[in-house]
């Protein structure tokens, strides 16, 4: 945790954003060592308040993500955290909804990259760092 906070210590990140479900534990750790908030993206039905969600296409079907209406402010400089990029389909419609609620996603953490499925792809210019790629 402490590389990665190291990595994006100087990006000023107001909120770190962690994806179901070990992505919690990464953003919530990340958040106190950047002195940052944190919120959740869960799950259909998970969250208690009312929330937007998004609709993502995999490769057996569709899956949907959903936030609190009220955890993104516009402009908040957002670090968004997971454990595992694969093909980065998960993150990508992750950062898709930080956007549309007015977030700038400065960046993508993750400890884990398996190079082989070329997720990072998805991010565009987005900084993207990860512990341990293979």
């Amino acid at each position: 945790i402490d590389q990665i906070a190291e990595r994006f210590q100087d990006r000023h990140i107001d909120l770190v954003v962690g994806v179901e479900a070990r992505g919690f534990i990464v953003a919530a750790a990340l958040a106190y060592r950047l002195h940052a908030g944190t919120t959740l993206i869960r799950k259909p039905g998970k969250l208690p308040y009312k929330t937007h969600r998004t609709t993502y296409a995999l490769e057996y079907g569709a899956d949907t993500l959903e936030i609190h209406q009220d955890a993104i402010l516009p402009n908040q400089r957002i670090l968004m955290a997971d454990d595992l990029l694969a093909t980065g389909g998960t993150m990508s419609a992750a950062i898709d909804l930080i956007t549309r609620l007015g977030g700038r996603v400065v960046g993508v953490a993750f400890l884990v990259e398996l190079l082989a499925l070329q997720g990072r792809e998805r991010f565009g210019d987005r900084e993207v760092f990860s512990l341990i790629r293979f």
